[in-house]
């Protein structure tokens, strides 16, 4: 019985322990959504379009920055995909230079290999009345067309390429506020403002000023005294006190005009900077997409020449087969119409690659140039050519 009730009683612990740590899971669940409320809250930022509701030297900060903001983020931009273009372009030239390399080894093997056929061409030639000659003519003019285009070893080469904007950069400035000059101004004035009040009360009391010196507190003490009784007082600190005050506020009405006119112009300013901001932008994202066009192409060549290189060398392997195996068709020249073709094929392939070479990338505006596009093209071409009979 006791152990029937000390069962109960354990059980009973265990379940309020229980309820204790589950309200305490949900407690700390609670107030983590509330931080991650608090964290991910929106601000509420006022639109940078919206400039009717601020004054004019808020708009101008507000529009100078913006400016900023779009002129910093279209050089970034361009000079991302720029830094891409380059550093694509670096793979692009090995590449290049690889299978230019690749060229010209076949040339030579070929040499090689043709190269005292063209002894037999002139000693048929030689024969031309012969009979040999009038069978074997048709099949010669073929190797010698091939031995003609694979002997020229010396490219002609485009100028290299080299990515540049011709946007011109764009600085953004900050506008002057304007508060100096406009101190300058207003002291100016409240300055002038004192000197003609004491100028005139000076002329009703007769009292002769000298300009070139500064006057003493007996000479000023009637002028002070003079404006205190406008405002029917005696005490000269008063009237001081008025010339100090005019003075002041013409210092402070100037001084707000010319900050007030300054601002204006700063804004028509900043419109201005903003707008043309947005020009450069746009000649920036024409700029970028110039290199993303060139950059885009380039990825399209490396790849085609890859591919193209193999090719070249296993031509260069056939033809090295075919010199072996039809060593004795070598002095009429009569190759096996297979033969033929695998020579012409080479042919295609290594003119296509001084056409290509001899291209510029681009054209005078510096965009994609046209007949690199052809050119690029036609390595395809001839590419297809070649594995269409393969496979």
């Amino acid at each position: 019985m006791e152990n029937k009730e000390e069962l109960q009683q354990e059980k009973t612990t265990q379940e309020e322990l229980l309820e204790l740590d589950n309200a305490s899971n949900e407690e700390m669940n609670i107030n983590e959504n509330e931080t991650t409320e608090e964290n991910i809250a929106p601000i509420d930022n006022s639109s940078v379009d919206d400039i009717s509701n601020l004054s004019n030297a808020d708009a101008v900060v507000l529009l100078v920055k913006k400016a900023k903001i779009l002129v910093d983020e279209a050089n970034s931009k361009c000079d991302d995909v720029k830094q891409t273009l380059q550093n694509d372009l670096r793979d692009y030239e090995e590449e290049k230079a690889n299978l230019k390399a690749t060229v010209v080894s076949v040339n030579s093997e070929l040499m090689n290999h043709l190269g005292f056929q063209q002894e037999k061409l002139e000693e048929l030639e030689a024969q031309e009345e012969g009979i040999q000659y009038g069978e074997e003519q048709e099949a010669l003019e073929e190797i010698e067309e091939s031995i003609k285009v694979l002997k020229e070893e010396d490219f002609e080469e485009a100028p290299a390429y080299e990515p540049k904007s011709d946007v011109s950069p764009m600085y953004v400035k900050e506008p002057s506020s304007g508060g100096f000059g406009a101190f300058l101004l207003g002291l100016i004035g409240g300055g002038a403002t004192f000197a003609g009040m004491a100028y005139f009360a000076s002329t009703k009391l007769g009292i002769q000023l000298d300009p070139s010196k500064a006057p003493s507190m007996e000479t000023c003490k009637p002028i002070f005294e003079y404006y205190a009784k406008l405002v029917q007082q005696t005490d000269p600190n008063i009237g001081m006190g008025l010339m100090g005050a005019s003075a002041f506020l013409v210092f402070l009405i100037l001084y707000k005009m010319k900050k007030g006119s300054k601002a204006t112009k700063n804004l028509e300013f900043a419109k201005m900077q903003l707008a043309q901001a947005e020009d450069f932008v746009a000649k920036k994202e024409k700029a970028k997409a110039k290199f993303e066009e060139i950059d885009t192409h380039l990825k399209d060549a490396i790849d085609t020449f890859k591919l193209y290189g193999v090719l070249l060398n296993e031509q260069n392997g056939k033809l090295a087969r075919i010199m072996f195996v039809e060593a004795d068709k070598i002095a009429d020249g009569n190759f096996h119409e297979k033969s033929i073709q695998e020579m012409q094929d080479t042919q295609e392939l290594i003119s296509g690659v001084k056409e290509y070479i001899a291209t510029p990338l681009a054209d005078e505006d510096g965009s994609l140039s046209s007949d690199i596009k052809k050119a690029l093209a036609n390595l395809k071409a001839k590419v297809d050519s070649v594995l269409k009979r393969l496979y």
